[in-house]
């Protein structure tokens, strides 16, 4: 992992020295997404700069540090994450000076001319930033699934871009706004908001499988990949081959590994392939305490799991007061407020596996996406032959988020009504942005169209999350099926293959692919997911958090009845929104990069939605 960013001048206006200096600034903003850096690239034209923080898995040596250049200098590349290799080898360029995967993408991007047909081959989880000095072009780029995230925002002459949403606000050249609309539609959908928006107004998001061409003051993205859609028998076989490759190719690593294990098909799979193929890892487990939800026997499937493959287990315990504690922090690192327990859950297991000096971590998230976690009475758009209460627009405005989260929605409600917000504008926007990847592949098959659609927004949230939080203690984390080619296979395959709907069938044709690594437990154990928490007095401690911190943009006080109402969920949903804004706020009396690098007092404006409020 390494953590990447840079500015494309428009209009020359810059000079070198105000361009090293910004380029200074947003490396000490990433400092925790790696160990070292080199000194910020800035073009002979001085319209371009690039800067990278290196987190070294492969070939630690400074040889590997960014920025990288070919040997001819004509292009200069920075890269965040990993690449492990192409569908489509081919032999090198020159001779390599290095055995890192920076090399290996510097030398795929320098092949083609089409940044189209040098990422679309990749194998692996990237963000990837390159100049080409002699015609002038910067490419961004975005791996398949989005594991690896790229933010970018247009400012006075030019384009900033980060890893990280805060260093882009820590360059003083954007101002950190709040749009009230879209902060209820994202607080609305909860967890399948990921698309080209932000939390933050004038910040966008690359989507996965896209990449952005800026050239001459122009700027255009293009998709240079999405999954074939047409069915085919996929047999366990293929699906195995697949798996054993994915791996393989993951497996290299000269840094001490980790591996989250649940005990569910999927981490175990991971742990028991990587073991068989002597990998030397630790497994991780968390258990939450006090009653404050998670699934409860997942100690004790880990517990086998770990004893069958000789692999040393860790028990991560979770508390109500460390997860209380961590409430008011982790949306400085999410750049969001918290919308679901694994956030908390996922913070503390990082923590755990950094504080024993682990660095790559492996995880399974991807698979339930596409291998059929769900069946189709769970996707957003459904079967259109199913009835109308559970089908299209009315599902996803009504059902879904109104009748299935009832407390919710009116919480929700009740803050457009006082920010005048029109709901009806907001649930309009949930159905046209599901719609976009619904829509996006060619096939008759709704559970397909649904497929896709969890993929590209739900899939895309938690790879967000996994690299905040992930980041925040310098880690690596490796999806293994997060895979093109298992991808491929997962949508060629015909969705009733993947869930008969009954019990325990979830994910069935995975399970008989992978069968021999895991033992029959974990291939009959039930789908669970995060319960939610009950303990009266993490509610109570979550009730006093929020209303410590004040309602989120100055609103005035909730109702007795909805204040009686409230979860946790909601309650760390209030508490959080409020300390993300509190963040927000800080920004206004951060040190800015000026022309010539010196400090200054510049105040960031945040946008006060509460201005809109009906008298």
């Amino acid at each position: 992992m390494c953590g990447i960013a840079g500015f494309i001048s428009f209009d020359g206006r810059r000079d070198r020295a105000w361009l090293d200096a910004l380029g200074r600034t947003m490396t000490d903003a990433m400092a925790h997404r790696g160990e070292g850096c080199r000194a910020p690239y800035v073009s002979a034209c001085g319209t371009v700069m690039l800067c990278a923080t290196r987190l070294a898995v492969r070939d630690r040596s400074h040889a590997g540090d960014q920025p990288m250049t070919d040997p001819t200098g004509r292009v200069v590349l920075v890269h965040n994450g990993e690449v492990y290799g192409s569908r489509s080898p081919a032999p090198p360029l020159w001779p390599r000076r290095t055995s890192c995967d920076t090399e290996f993408a510097l030398q795929q991007v320098c092949r083609e001319d089409d940044p189209a047909d040098a990422l679309r081959p990749l194998d692996g989880m990237f963000a990837l930033a390159w100049h080409d000095t002699t015609t002038g072009r910067v490419v961004l780029a975005r791996d398949h699934f989005g594991v690896k995230p790229l933010f970018y925002a247009f400012t006075e002459g030019g384009l900033l871009f980060a890893s990280e949403q805060q260093v882009l606000l820590r360059t003083g050249l954007i101002t950190p706004e709040v749009d009230a609309e879209e902060y209820l539609l994202r607080s609305w959908i909860r967890m399948d908001a990921a698309d080209d928006h932000t939390w933050l107004r004038g910040v966008r998001s690359l989507q996965p499988a896209e990449y952005l061409v800026a050239d001459g003051g122009r700027t255009r993205t293009h998709r240079y990949w999405r999954p074939a859609s047409v069915d085919g028998l996929v047999e366990p076989e293929e699906i195995r081959a697949a798996f054993d490759r994915a791996i393989e190719q993951r497996s290299v690593s000269d840094v001490p590994r980790a591996a989250v294990l649940s005990g569910g098909v999927d981490s175990t799979a991971i742990a028991a392939g990587l073991t068989a193929a002597g990998v030397p890892l630790d497994g991780y487990v968390l258990r939450y305490q006090d009653g404050i939800g998670g699934s409860g026997d997942d100690v004790a499937y880990a517990t086998e799991v770990a004893e069958r493959l000789g692999v040393r287990l860790t028990v991560c315990d979770l508390d109500r007061h460390a997860a209380a504690d961590l409430v008011p922090v982790l949306p400085t690192r999410l750049m969001r407020p918290l919308l679901h327990g694994a956030e908390l859950a996922m913070h503390h297991l990082y923590g755990t596996i950094a504080g024993d000096r682990k660095v790559v971590v492996y995880s399974g998230h991807g698979a339930d996406e596409l291998w059929g976690y769900q069946d189709g009475r769970y996707f957003p758009v459904v079967d259109p032959l199913a009835p109308t209460y559970i089908h299209g627009r009315h599902y996803l405005t009504h059902r879904l988020h109104a009748d299935e989260r009832p407390v919710w929605a009116r919480l929700v409600s009740w803050m457009a009504h006082e920010l005048d917000v029109d709901m009806s504008v907001v649930t309009d926007r949930v159905w046209e942005r599901t719609m976009d990847e619904y829509r996006a592949i060619k096939t008759a098959s709704p559970l397909k169209r649904g497929r896709h659609h969890l993929m590209r927004r739900f899939l895309v949230y938690v790879n967000d999350m996994v690299d905040a939080t992930s980041s925040t203690f310098t880690l690596e984390d490796r999806p293994v099926f997060q895979d093109v080619t298992l991808t491929e296979l997962a949508f060629r395959c015909p969705e009733h293959l993947k869930d008969t709907n009954k019990p325990g069938s979830h994910k069935s044709l995975l399970k008989a692919a992978l069968a021999d690594l895991m033992p029959e437990s974990v291939r009959h154990r039930r789908k669970q997911g995060f319960p939610t928490p009950t303990d009266p007095r993490y509610v109570q401690r979550l009730t006093e958090l929020a209303d410590g911190l004040g309602t989120p943009f100055g609103l005035p006080p909730l109702p007795d009845a909805l204040r009686a109402e409230l979860g946790v969920g909601e309650w760390m949903f209030l508490a959080s929104s409020s300390a993300w804004l509190d963040h927000l706020a800080e920004f206004r009396t951060e040190p800015r990069s000026q022309s010539h690098g010196e400090p200054s007092r510049t105040p960031v404006a945040l946008a006060d939605p509460g201005a809109r409020r009906r008298p």
